[in-house]
């Protein structure tokens, strides 16, 4: 699969990032990396203080792997999977996971699913007997903007 470039839009608004470049994390930390591909037509950004990034003692506890994450997308090959006896149990102990709205913008890929929520729904599954080689329609590999 070719890599795409970086695409700055795709980070978060809030997401701090950091300038600390003494940092021994520094060539790893997503923080960074993000700092580092900013476009010139950029202004301002959100950084972590750099105060505090002089004064702390330690490992960072704001460090982010700038290691790519794969995200699944939809889970509607799952629910298919189910029988009916079960297929209202499986909807409703998810949408207490994740909520009404998130459920369905899950199930159908419109927000992608973390490894943890992954690990829970293939979980849930196999509690309710369901035994597949995919739980998922698809997957995406993207920062962990967290």
């Amino acid at each position: 699969m070719e890599e795409k470039p970086f695409d700055y839009s795709e980070i978060p608004f809030l997401f701090g990032m950091c300038a600390e470049s003494q940092c021994p994390q520094s060539e790893t930390c997503l923080r960074q990396f993000a700092l580092r591909n900013i476009p010139a037509d950029v202004t301002f950004v959100s950084t972590l203080n750099p105060a505090w990034i002089k004064e702390r003692k330690g490992k960072c506890r704001y460090y982010c792997s700038n290691e790519k994450v794969r995200y699944a997308k939809g889970f509607i090959c799952t629910v298919k999977a189910l029988t009916l006896r079960v297929e209202e149990a499986f909807r409703m102990r998810l949408i207490l996971y994740f909520g009404r709205k998130n459920y369905y913008l899950k199930r159908r890929g419109a927000l992608l699913l973390s490894p943890e929520e992954q690990t829970y729904i293939i979980a849930l599954a196999k509690k309710m007997g369901v035994e597949q080689d995919e739980y998922f329609d698809g997957y995406v590999e993207q920062y962990r903007w967290e």
